[in-house]
């Protein structure tokens, strides 16, 4: 990796977290010359083509449901995935890691694990017993896997189980350790950029 910048001390005040996200070339070129950058929903077709629908039920729920937590400006389509151990970033050769040092008060904050299982359309139960309590029905009822409930259009009580479950992931951050801590940002603002590695 090459250094661009690395100049800006760590912040101590307790109003920031410190935060990793792998970003394109294309959105440092956008924060060079605006200062901020907002992802777009195309991006998210574009990225992940014929898998994008599963990508795109996760993300239109964050979207619905995140501002209550940290309001969305109205530019922003969906977030931007930061985590507190740089060790998730997932960075692609070309892109940038960046440190960041973020407001408390512009980061949704999550559980990791609990965002993965939403990723993969399952059901976000209140504890093991209510996992398996659900996994037993969806059994009985000859669904192998719960994406089953989301491409056909047959369960449709199923998926709203589903969905309703996932209301538990803006409960997780405070229980969970700080290596599977995950933040959607709505926006990536230049100024929160502490250190930029490019791979």
């Amino acid at each position: 990796m090459t250094n661009r910048s690395n100049s800006t001390p760590e912040r101590v005040d307790e109003g920031f977290l410190t935060l990793y996200t792998a970003q394109a070339q294309v959105v440092m070129d956008v924060l060079e010359r605006d200062g901020v950058s907002r992802v777009k929903m195309a991006y998210v077709d574009k990225k992940y083509e014929s898998e994008a629908w599963v990508f795109k039920e996760a993300y239109s729920f964050f979207v619905q449901n995140a501002p209550r937590y940290v309001p969305k400006p109205e530019q922003a389509e969906t977030a931007i995935w930061a985590y507190a151990d740089e060790k998730w970033v997932g960075a692609q050769p070309g892109s940038w890691v960046l440190k960041l040092e973020v407001p408390r008060d512009q980061a949704v904050l999550f559980d990791l694990r609990a965002w993965n299982k939403i990723l993969n359309l399952n059901y976000l139960g209140a504890d093991e017993a209510d996992n398996r309590r659900f996994e037993a029905r969806l059994s009985s009822m000859g669904i192998q896997h719960s994406t089953q409930a989301f491409s056909t259009p047959f369960y449709p009580q199923v998926k709203q189980e589903i969905r309703k479950s996932w209301q538990r992931l803006f409960n997780t951050a405070n229980s969970c350790p700080r290596t599977y801590l995950q933040a959607g940002l709505w926006e990536l603002c230049r100024d929160w950029i502490a250190e930029a590695r490019q791979c």
